[in-house]
C-alpha cells in the first residue's frame, strides 16, 4: 500500500518537526510575507493610462511621477501630516497597501486581480476630487491629477490617514 504525505514526512522526522516548530518552518514552506518597499508597490500596480498624446495622458504621467516620488518619501518616513494639537502622524507603506487593497501584506502568490492605478479627472461640472480613492474589491487605486507635488503628497497622506482600519485583511 502506498504511503500518504504524512507517512512519508514521518519517516525522517519531518512531520514531528513541522508539528513542533510550525511558526519557524512556515517561512521555509510558504515563502514568508514579502517585505513591502516602494519598489514592490510600484511593481505591483499596472497603470491604466488614457491614450497617448491626449491632455489627460499628460496629467496622468505627472501624477504617476508624483506617486513614485511620494512612495519613496513614505518608505523614508517623510510622509506625515499634523493633526489635532500639532501631533505628527506618519503614513507607512502598509497603510498605502491597506487603503488600496484591504490587505496588510502582498500575498505570496500575488492578488487574484491585478492591482490597477486609475485617475481622478475633472467631473462634468468642473469640480475636482483631490483625495485618493480606492476600490478594494477590484484593487483599484485612483490618483488625483493636476496637482503640484507638495499638494499631491498632502492629499495622498491625509486621504489615507483619514481612512484607518477600513477593510484590513
Amino acid at each position: 500500500m502506498p504511503w500518504g504525505l504524512k507517512e512519508g514526512l514521518a519517516v525522517l522526522g519531518v512531520l514531528n518537526a513541522l508539528e513542533k516548530h510550525t511558526a519557524i518552518l512556515e517561512d521555509l514552506f510558504c515563502g514568508g510575507a514579502l517585505i513591502l518597499s516602494a519598489a514592490s508597490l510600484l511593481e505591483l500596480f499596472s497603470v491604466d493610462y488614457s491614450p497617448g498624446g491626449s491632455s489627460r495622458r499628460a496629467l496622468e504621467e505627472v501624477a504617476v511621477g508624483h506617486w513614485r516620488d511620494w512612495l519613496i518619501a513614505v518608505e523614508d518616513g517623510d510622509a506625515a501630516v499634523h493633526v489635532d494639537e500639532g501631533d505628527l502622524v506618519q503614513v507607512n507603506l502598509e497603510d498605502v497597501l491597506v487603503f488600496a487593497s484591504g490587505a496588510s501584506a502582498i500575498p505570496a502568490f500575488g492578488f487574484k486581480e491585478t492591482p490597477t492605478i486609475e485617475f481622478l479627472h475633472e467631473n462634468l461640472d468642473g469640480s475636482r476630487r483631490m483625495f485618493p480613492e480606492a476600490n478594494t474589491c477590484s484593487i483599484t487605486l485612483k490618483l488625483p491629477v493636476g496637482l503640484e507635488y507638495e499638494d499631491f503628497c498632502q492629499f495622498m497622506t491625509e486621504g489615507i490617514l483619514q481612512s484607518p482600519n477600513f477593510g484590513v485583511a
